[in-house]
């Protein structure tokens, strides 16, 4: 068996508030792309002595950031600005998932997504696609072939949208149930299903049940979308009229559960919070998607300390790109604004070590799959990011050793594709692509 320790520095999140830091480390792996030991080098590399080393400093290595909310269509559509969510939709993104019709085109698109996502630390994702069954059977190809860990569902509507994306219940669920079984799990899962009802207002009560009862029989994921702006609200009440909400209209379809993405949840009642703290599903918290939306701010600080799962999402096209890295600085700074806008009782703004776990092994904990990813810990697979602090810096070269803390603030706050040097899913390189 051929063991390969990587020598670098290792930062790596140890619980929601602290940072576990090895400045000389070593992480060994085995031929499985498994983590056998992470530590000091001089240890790691003593207890296995005939391993291949690769010296990989002055990068350091982090664990691979987890994307819970984003969409594969709407890439070409980011910075559309001057809209909120509901005309947002109609102008810029349903057409552009229209286009998805094109199988070809998803598949080209799609070839540039899953490189961008690597290029920017990113090793797991969940991904929405369009209505179209050929569209998301070619995203699954290119995912395959580019060998990031990776949710992905074909978008389900069959009401309130434009007549291209409008689909027959049935046929939406068939189709979703075909990609399942042909996906889910494949790879050792490495891929895996999502089913994806966009959001109550564009889905029938059959079309969520139906959703709710395949995921189910498949153990797949759910993803759709939840409190995201007053405007859908409003949508909510018009179209459900009998219902109290649109969390109570979920569960009555059976879409909550431990396997459920939320996307968003800035607008949420305390019964709301209860039905998905209870039912143990997780939000996915988009930020720089809800201020370009003008949608609101997340009381995130008020919602952990409630004891709700969140993890980050880019939510490409309303967010403007797909880096993480400064997903988890805007998480900060939109938490600050939450705190300096209270009247009363400022409550401590999210710091750069809570959402750097929120954008890892806190993610990882929303997809249930934190024994397997989200940080360097002994037995997980090696999903893993080589990062050159030195990008970030203003004065490199006058730089002496910094406490973790701020190197780990500087990747945020002056995140640049440059600091990526390469990235590992399983212990194999998936970014650069070798020549």
């Amino acid at each position: 068996m051929t063991i390969r320790v990587f020598h670098a520095p290792l930062l790596s999140p140890h619980g929601p508030q602290r940072l576990w830091h090895e400045p000389d480390g070593g992480l060994a792996l085995d031929e499985g792309g498994r983590i056998l030991a992470a530590g000091p080098f001089a240890r790691v590399n003593a207890s296995y002595p005939g391993a291949v080393v690769q010296d990989l400093r002055p990068g350091w290595i982090l664990p691979g950031l987890v994307d819970l909310h984003t969409h594969l269509p709407q890439y070409g559509s980011v910075a559309m600005d001057g809209l909120e969510l509901l005309p947002w939709l109609e102008k810029h993104i349903y057409p552009a998932e229209t286009s998805f019709a094109d199988a070809h085109l998803a598949a080209r698109v799609a070839r540039v997504f899953f490189r961008d996502l690597l290029a920017w630390g990113t090793t797991t994702a969940a991904v929405y696609s369009s209505i179209h069954l050929a569209a998301t059977e070619a995203a699954f190809a290119e995912a395959d072939r580019a060998g990031l860990r990776l949710i992905l569902g074909k978008m389900m509507m069959d009401r309130h949208a434009p007549d291209p994306l409008l689909e027959d219940t049935a046929v939406s669920l068939e189709q979703s149930e075909e990609l399942c079984r042909r996906w889910h799990g494949h790879d050792h899962g490495r891929l895996q299903y999502a089913f994806s009802p966009r959001f109550a207002p564009a889905c029938s009560p059959e079309l969520m049940r139906g959703a709710g009862d395949l995921a189910r029989k498949y153990g797949a994921y759910i993803q759709t979308h939840l409190g995201e702006s007053r405007g859908e609200l409003a949508l909510v009440r018009e179209l459900f009229p009998a219902a109290e909400n649109a969390t109570e209209i979920y569960r009555h379809a059976g879409l909550l559960g431990p396997r459920t993405l939320l996307g968003h949840g800035i607008y949420l009642t305390s019964r709301e919070r209860a039905l998905i703290r209870e039912s143990g599903a997780s939000l996915a918290h988009c930020p720089r998607a809800n201020a370009f939306l003008r949608s609101g701010i997340m009381p995130l600080r008020n919602w952990l300390e409630e004891g709700l799962q969140i993890g980050l999402g880019t939510d490409v096209g309303a967010g403007p790109s797909l880096s993480l890295w400064a997903e988890m600085a805007f998480a900060c700074q939109s938490s600050k604004l939450r705190s300096a806008q209270q009247e009363a009782g400022l409550q401590r703004p999210i710091d750069p070590v809570e959402a750097f776990h929120l954008a890892t092994l806190g993610a990882a904990e929303a997809l249930g799959l934190q024994a397997s990813i989200g940080s360097l810990e002994v037995g997980k697979e090696a999903d893993f990011q080589v990062v050159d602090p030195r990008v970030t810096s203003p004065l490199p070269e006058l730089d002496e050793a910094e406490p973790s803390y701020q190197i780990l603030s500087r990747l945020m706050y002056r995140a640049d594709p440059r600091m990526i040097q390469a990235v590992y899913v399983r212990g194999q390189a998936c970014f650069p692509r070798e020549a």
